[in-house]
């Protein structure tokens, strides 16, 4: 009978997760000395250096600019970690259009196990940024971007929803090459929850909130991200979601004479075009699909 009670207690108190506690992206925890975790597509990957010291990436996402950051776990155990994160983005020379735009920051993580089920991810960070948004209008044929009469546009694009709620110094030469640069800082504020459907599969909700952008009235100020993840055999995983952002369409730009001119010349390559395609809203959901591996 004692044997019997001794291996239940054991089976409550350390349950077998289906996700290591590195997995999800708020997570403090590390990958080890000579783990690694592989994104295929825009996640994030980690390559741990040491125990307690990993290399992150989001490798496909090097095509729009040097990405990296370090995850150093200053405490460490099976049930928390608090984690350091230094960070660092930078459009890369040859892209003439956004160079040298640069984010450079830090987050601070701490994770712990809540239940028998479910582990607690806390996050918060300061990044600041200094994005250069180019357009040029062509009137030629080039080879490398098509037939002339519509806009070129800088790669920093992609990133500007993160950065409208900043202050922003308009460069543009003429009606032909406009430009802005949008310089200030983030203050993300994350909250993660991961709860264990099975020994397969957890939910992983999380919500990330941009107070900074609240205040100036402008640009994507919140996040409601939840994602089911499934193993697929011993090391693939599956990751299916909907990260809706707040607010939705349209996307509200800080600088009011700004705004005014991106109204003005909207074309189908524009940073808004996708306004045109979406009905008004509040929020916008955006399908979200991964897949990783865990070596």
């Amino acid at each position: 009978m004692r044997v019997v009670v001794f291996l239940t207690f054991l089976f409550v108190s350390f349950p077998t997760w289906a996700l290591n506690a590195h997995e999800m992206p708020e997570s403090a925890h590390t990958v080890g000395a000579g783990n690694s975790q592989v994104h295929l597509g825009l996640g994030q990957s980690s390559f741990g250096l040491t125990d307690t010291l990993d290399l992150r990436t989001r490798l496909v996402g090097q095509f729009f600019g040097f990405n990296a950051q370090l995850k150093w776990a200053v405490m460490q155990t099976d049930d928390a970690a608090l984690s350091l994160e230094p960070l660092v983005w930078a459009e890369w020379p040859w892209a003439t259009m956004g160079f040298p735009s640069y984010s450079a920051g830090a987050m601070l993580r701490h994770s712990m196990r809540v239940g028998e089920k479910g582990r607690l991810n806390l996050g918060a960070g300061a990044i600041y940024d200094h994005l250069k948004v180019t357009f040029q209008f062509s009137s030629e044929y080039d080879p490398r971007r098509g037939f002339g009469g519509d806009w070129w546009y800088s790669l920093t694009l992609t990133r500007a929803p993160a950065v409208f709620g900043h202050a922003v110094t308009d460069i543009g030469e003429n009606d032909f090459q406009p430009g802005w640069i949008f310089h200030g800082i983030r203050v993300p504020i994350v909250v993660g929850y991961e709860h264990q459907l099975s020994e397969q599969s957890s939910m992983n909700t999380v919500i990330r909130v941009h107070p900074l952008n609240i205040v100036n009235g402008g640009s994507w100020y919140g996040e409601f991200h939840p994602t089911y993840v499934s193993r697929m055999g011993e090391r693939a995983r599956l990751a299916l979601g909907v990260n809706v952002v707040v607010p939705g369409n349209p996307l509200p730009i800080a600088d009011d004479d700004l705004a005014e001119l991106v109204d003005d010349q909207a074309s189908n390559l524009h940073v808004r075009a996708w306004e045109a395609w979406v009905p008004e809203m509040p929020f916008l959901p955006l399908p979200h699909i991964g897949i990783y591996w865990v070596f």
